[in-house]
């Protein structure tokens, strides 16, 4: 049934319309239908009221009955309104739309409470096909509710080469929004694993000072307040201490201790591509002459096992 549904659901287009009055014409019902289609950042209970305004399940659903010869129980039905509606929230069914070169053909005067727009698209071979769009009037009278799409056995004329190019240009504009819209998702989920690496790491805090990467900066600098150059040797990486030159060392850390007021471990993010590296921001404020220098530095660390250490020169 899902598949059956999905079959019809994604021959459903869109075209551009202008409002005229307070009462929509059944073009323009069919695009708000479509637009709410399209819209990516719309509440679900929007989008619910869309397709509860636009779709007359009802109308689909007894045109169903009458080409199948079959009566549905009111669970069936249940069932197939929430597999349209849960089509209706889907990516596949919204990018369907995006796909399409439409062209309205017709658009009837509606006779009573009945109404269709005759549209072309293309179709999966890139040939363009012929579908009907068949609509009621809603019980208030302002809009129309489509309930059925069925295509059209008529052979179309063949695209100018206007016409082509003119599509070829929408087809590649489509692409670049949505590649411009997948690389701001795939940016807004990368920041989103940093963070949510780093939450977990220092959730994951022992009794260790090395136990995540804030614990560790945070006794480096500890080390430096109190003046104790062994223990901010054992805040880094082996592989720095070795290249360390003690004395130099012994000087600068005197030199930073004798300037420093304050320091304050802001935050710390987890490498997206190596989960054993991470980089923490630490709020400095030195004194100098005249004014106070303050400053943002970014410290690297490195997971060695179970412990946390700081991957620079010490």
């Amino acid at each position: 049934m899902r598949t059956a549904l999905a079959i019809t659901l994604l021959t459903l287009l869109s075209f551009s319309v202008t409002a005229e009055g307070d009462a929509e014409t059944p073009r323009q019902s069919f695009q708000a239908f479509v637009d709410a289609i399209l819209r990516e950042d719309m509440p679900e209970a929007e989008r619910d009221a869309a397709f509860e305004r636009y779709f007359d399940f009802d109308a689909w659903v007894k045109d169903r009955e009458v080409s199948e010869g079959a009566s549905y129980t009111d669970a069936e039905r249940a069932a197939m309104k929430e597999d349209w509606r849960e089509l209706f929230h889907s990516r596949e069914f919204r990018d369907s739309w995006r796909k399409r070169n439409v062209r309205v053909l017709e658009e009837p005067a509606p006779q009573g409470d009945k109404a269709e727009l005759v549209i072309a698209m293309t179709g999966a071979g890139g040939a363009d096909e012929k579908f009907r769009v068949l609509m009621t009037r809603a019980a208030d009278a302002t809009h129309w509710r489509w309930y059925s799409i069925p295509q059209v056995a008529e052979a179309l004329p063949e695209p100018t080469i206007a016409e082509r190019i003119a599509a070829i240009e929408q087809a590649l504009k489509r692409i670049a929004e949505q590649r411009a819209q997948l690389e701001a998702e795939a940016q807004a989920l990368a920041r989103e694993l940093e963070r949510l690496r780093a939450e977990q790491a220092e959730a994951d805090a022992g009794d260790s000072p090395y136990a995540t990467p804030q614990s560790v900066v945070k006794a480096a600098w500890t080390a430096i307040e109190k003046g104790d150059l062994n223990a901010l040797l054992d805040c880094h990486t082996t592989r720095r201490v070795a290249g360390a030159d003690t004395e130099a060392l012994k000087a600068r850390l005197a030199k930073t201790r004798e300037r420093l007021m304050a320091w304050l471990v802001l935050d710390s993010t987890i490498d997206e591509n190596d989960p054993a590296r991470a980089v923490v921001r630490v709020q400095l404020k030195l004194q100098r002459t005249g004014d106070t220098d303050q400053r943002t530095i970014s410290v690297r660390v490195l997971k060695a096992g179970e412990n946390w250490k700081i991957d620079e020169a010490p």
